[in-house]
């Protein structure tokens, strides 16, 4: 795939072997998946040596990481956040059959989110709307 779609070819013709490799260990039951991206974007990386796999595991470090990876995804999308909600990504909430769609910004970042996809209770939408709110990603 790689040589095909990229005419990258220092993949090919390789003898894999088995090996172990350091790494720092997961300290929660939720972040193998953020992990498991870290090390393969180290391997990436580092190929053909073997990595030095240095991160943070810590349930601070991990979320701060699975922030980065969502606004680096978001960024590299072709959504356009003035138009799209950050959290379903449609111009109108799944299911919506009202001309009239309440939104909400985040004051950090500035995304736009239908209330409806927030799920959020009604008193915390007042609250929100009077006061300043931040969203999931930035919270």
């Amino acid at each position: 795939m790689r040589n095909t779609q990229q005419r990258k070819t220092e993949w090919l013709n390789i003898q894999w072997k088995g090996g172990v490799m350091t790494h720092p260990v997961q300290q929660d039951g939720s972040s193998c998946g953020v992990i498991v991206v870290l090390m393969a974007r180290e391997i990436m990386k580092a190929f053909p040596n073997v990595p030095i796999l240095q991160f943070g595991t810590s349930r601070k470090e991990m979320a701060n990481e699975r922030k980065m990876m969502a606004l680096q995804i978001l960024k590299a999308s072709v959504f356009d956040e003035a138009e799209n909600c950050s959290m379903c990504s449609l111009k109108k909430p799944t299911g919506s059959v009202h001309r009239f769609i309440n939104w909400i910004q985040c004051d950090t970042c500035e995304r736009w989110y239908h209330e409806k996809c927030l799920g959020m209770a009604k008193e915390d939408l007042e609250q929100a709307r009077a006061n300043t709110w931040s969203c999931i990603l930035c919270s």
